[in-house]
């Protein structure tokens, strides 16, 4: 099938502005107005629909735009609100879509459902979760992640922001030169172990409200009595006591420094193509928040 055959699947409405075919793909974009209904219609908004037919299956997404005319050349720039209720951006996930285009009826079915849309009404199921809060649970889950990526860099004493990171990355990928914070080493501790200053101060934090828990709850945490039958006071000049400490600093160090090595791989991919480096989970948590991933309302 050609773009323009699969364009003509569509028929134009009253609020659509253009349909554009695509050249390379079999697609279109749609620029259509917001509804009457919604407060998006006397502003210079639109909605930006895509509609394609790829290798990997159909395609689609829905972005708000801001209008900017300048001489007889208009862009679209797409407007992002992480907190908004009231409209939602997304794209298809080419990994595991919910419809398909059937050649031989030119209808879109949804696989789950078994429902059949023409393309006119499957633009308008599109609007429609655009024009509604899809996101409300992704949000409080990415609230989660962001807090869960800036507590793993500030371990590895660093700062973790979604959009500077995702811009370093890309300066980075093409071989200019990123805005690092300060180079801040793994200053030794003891002169043998490499621990991150905050990763060891949060180990010292942790292990004196636990101390005080200990102490003044004996009845509810017996650790004190398990230890002193098995291996007598708990004092420094216990030889199980300094073991303990320096276990503890050792499986510290491991777990700073591979932290520490999890961002700079994310940080700075490799440009080899053959590498085929796996996503580590520090990538897949920053991916996870700019992958607006769920089924939509039909």
């Amino acid at each position: 099938m050609d773009t323009n055959t699969f364009t003509n699947l569509y028929t134009k409405q009253g609020r659509d502005d253009s349909i554009t075919p695509f050249q390379n793909e079999v697609g279109f974009s749609l620029v259509r107005k917001y509804p009457e209904s919604t407060k998006y219609h006397s502003q210079p908004l639109r909605m930006f629909i895509k509609v394609a037919l790829l290798e990997k299956g159909l395609f689609y997404s829905v972005d708000m735009t801001m209008t900017e005319t300048e001489g007889e050349k208009t862009e679209y720039i797409i407007q992002y609100d992480d907190k908004s209720t009231e409209f939602t951006n997304f794209v298809s996930d080419s990994r595991e879509s919910e419809f398909v285009f059937d050649e031989t009826s030119k209808v879109i079915k949804h696989l789950k459902k078994k429902k059949e849309y023409t393309m006119t009404q499957f633009v308008d199921v599109l609007e429609k979760n655009h024009l509604s809060d899809c996101l409300f649970w992704k949000r409080k889950a990415n609230w989660f992640v962001d807090i869960t990526l800036k507590t793993l860099f500030w371990l590895s004493d660093r700062h973790y922001d979604k959009v500077r990171t995702s811009l370093d990355i890309y300066y980075f990928k093409k071989e200019e030169k990123p805005i690092p914070e300060a180079e801040k080493s793994i200053e030794p501790f003891f002169k043998y172990f490499y621990i991150s200053k905050n990763f060891i101060f949060s180990l010292l934090l942790v292990s004196f409200f636990g101390a005080v828990l200990v102490a003044s709850f004996p009845c509810y945490f017996p650790i004190q009595k398990f230890w002193t039958n098995l291996f007598g006071e708990f004092t420094l000049s216990n030889p199980f006591v300094i073991l303990l400490v320096f276990l503890t600093l050792f499986t510290s160090e491991k777990l700073s420094t591979r932290l520490n090595k999890k961002i700079n791989v994310f940080l700075m991919p490799k440009q080899d193509v053959f590498s085929n480096e796996k996503e580590n989970f520090i990538e897949r948590l920053h991916n996870y928040l700019h992958r607006n991933k769920f089924d939509l309302k039909i």
